[in-house]
């Protein structure tokens, strides 16, 4: 690949590898061991920076930024005001120097040759964005959070999302992250502002309605810590759930309908157990439903329970709140989408990003 002549913001010549962005807040329990990990397998490499994008945090986590960048020069702070991964990942492109962006997340851990088997693929594919299959595991290692791990690794718990149940290198619909191409951003727009969440998701589905190709490897492997608690699963699943709705009210797209089956679950079971007021037959038609839907979550829960080494209860009742809340959310989205962003919300301009010069 042709490197891009760069100019950095005192003007001189800078035309580096790759930019890793590391958009974040309030990571102060994950950061250092992301940082860790990245850094660790880029110590002889000088063709790369790290652009470390806070989010206004209050938890320490900016003074372990200040550490690391004051070790090492590569690893820079910029501040992100506006505190969403949206914001700060448009204005880590406007100042990254890199040719190919890496976008990273505090929450993970990446193999050792995570980066360089980025660029490899990104460049013997040929695709506009590559990235890895995801290996789950709990934030803290308990019983409830070896289930929560199970849960989300499992084809039952989070339907077709390929990347995190494992496959062979494919063209898909989305990655975790994404190693890009530079030009990506000036080819297909900006990450989407509006979107709290689904950013990714939005980008990607932009790219490949342009014509761009995105790619899942099994030779890029990384680690994702998933929450540890049954009220961080709900928290985390509802506001997943809330922002497919909002996706769609806002751009129209982006998404696919295994992202509305929680949503469609719930609402059957609303509209069974209120039509069951006016026909009895209604509530056998909920116990049915009920009945298939914990004889299916017990069957899946068996074998995920017995690899994580956990209770299959408790995987079950993973499987429950995750799908419940991520429904509820969903839900939510439906009926508060017009009040939030009104009647007719603007469409995002997605402007392409171009580098900031002195």
């Amino acid at each position: 690949m042709t490197d891009q002549s760069l100019r950095t913001e005192d003007g001189e010549s800078a035309a580096l590898r790759a930019s890793l962005v590391i958009p974040m807040r309030n990571e102060a329990a994950y950061v250092g061991r992301c940082l860790d990990s990245v850094l660790a397998q880029i110590r002889d490499r000088d063709d790369v920076e790290v652009l470390c994008v806070d989010g206004r945090s209050t938890d320490g986590t900016r003074a372990i930024i200040e550490r690391y960048a004051a070790q090492d020069g590569r690893v820079r702070l910029i501040d992100n005001p506006e505190y969403i991964v949206p914001t700060g990942m448009n204005r880590a492109l406007r100042v990254a120097r890199g040719n190919i962006i890496i976008r990273l997340d505090c929450h993970s851990e990446y193999a050792p040759d995570y980066i360089e088997q980025c660029i490899a693929v990104l460049e013997r594919t040929g695709a506009d964005n590559v990235g890895g299959y995801i290996t789950t595991l709990p934030g803290e290692d308990s019983s409830v959070g070896r289930a929560i791990a199970a849960a989300t690794s499992s084809r039952f718990g989070v339907g077709g999302s390929a990347f995190r149940v494992g496959g062979p290198e494919q063209e898909v619909d989305t990655v975790p992250f994404g190693c890009f191409r530079r030009d990506v951003f000036g080819r297909f727009g900006s990450y989407d502002e509006r979107l709290v969440r689904n950013q990714d998701i939005e980008l990607n589905a932009r790219i490949r309605r342009g014509g761009g190709r995105i790619v899942i490897s099994p030779d890029i492997r990384l680690t994702y810590y998933n929450r540890s608690t049954f009220a961080g699963l709900r928290q985390q699943a509802f506001n997943n759930g809330l922002w497919n709705p909002y996706t769609i009210y806002l751009v129209g797209e982006g998404l696919r309908p295994r992202h509305f089956i929680p949503l469609v679950f719930v609402v059957s079971l609303i509209g069974l157990a209120a039509l069951g007021l006016a026909w009895w037959g209604f509530w056998l038609l909920l116990a049915a439903e009920l009945l298939l839907y914990f004889t299916v979550a017990t069957v899946m829960a068996w074998p995920a329970a017995r690899r994580a080494n956990t209770s299959v209860v408790l995987v079950i009742a993973a499987f429950v709140q995750l799908h419940v809340a991520y429904g509820l959310g969903s839900l939510w989205g439906v009926l508060s989408a017009p009040f939030r962003f009104g009647l007719r919300p603007r469409r995002a301009a997605n402007v392409p990003i171009e580098r900031s010069e002195a």
